[in-house]
């Protein structure tokens, strides 16, 4: 398991990848975050997949005043994480598991966010 971050965020949309078997609750549906992960363990930054439930994108977003808009079936941030938004959402800890590469990006599941 590793301890991940988010800096930054891309999109997000609702997972239609049928093949993937998720650990954590696989009977909910999972969206997916794209974006800028940073690896606790080894501090890299990279661009990569975090597949999360609902309540774990509000667990990880909720207070932050982060506005996002949907356009055909992605939602996008209104406007540019300001950097005290970096800051709040960087200190959320995210527990997941590495599910391999679909590639350049790097895929984890949220098991559990603090």
């Amino acid at each position: 398991m590793a301890e991940l971050h988010v800096l930054g965020i891309n999109f997000i949309e609702i997972n239609t990848q049928q093949e993937l078997e998720f650990t954590y609750k696989p009977e909910v549906p999972k969206l997916q975050l794209v974006g800028t992960l940073l690896i606790a363990e080894s501090e890299d930054e990279e661009e990569g997949v975090l597949f999360l439930t609902q309540k774990q994108l509000n667990q990880l977003i909720a207070n932050k005043d982060i506005d996002l808009k949907l356009l055909e079936d992605r939602w996008y941030l209104n406007k540019p994480l300001t950097k005290e938004q970096v800051k709040k959402i960087g200190l959320v800890d995210i527990d997941a598991n590495y599910m391999g590469d679909a590639g350049e990006l790097k895929c984890y599941e949220a098991i559990s966010v603090n």
